[in-house]
């Protein structure tokens, strides 16, 4: 098992760069990651999702996003809102 530093304050490119890494260096191990910028784990084999140290959710993220009442799917799309409206703002 890896553990990962965090990376949610890079750029783009240098995340881009990271994420490819990560997945051919790391290729044959388990990833614990928080993930700030959720389409960095969509390709993930298992998403927990946790809240107050509970388990709310545990399974692939496209199983979790095709569930409308889904806290991932929830969470993935208000994160789309937040970065649609910063975008607007900074125009």
């Amino acid at each position: 098992m890896k553990l990962l530093t965090s990376f949610h304050s890079i750029d783009s490119e240098s995340d881009a760069i990271v994420q490819r890494v990560i997945r051919s260096k790391f290729a044959n191990h388990t990833i614990i990651a928080v993930a700030h910028k959720l389409d960095t784990i969509l390709d993930f084999d298992k998403v927990a999702i946790l809240d107050k140290g509970e388990l709310m959710e545990f399974d692939s993220p496209y199983t979790l996003l095709n569930q409308p009442d889904s806290a991932f799917a929830r969470l993935y799309n208000s994160s789309k809102v937040e970065v649609d409206e910063s975008t607007k703002d900074g125009l």
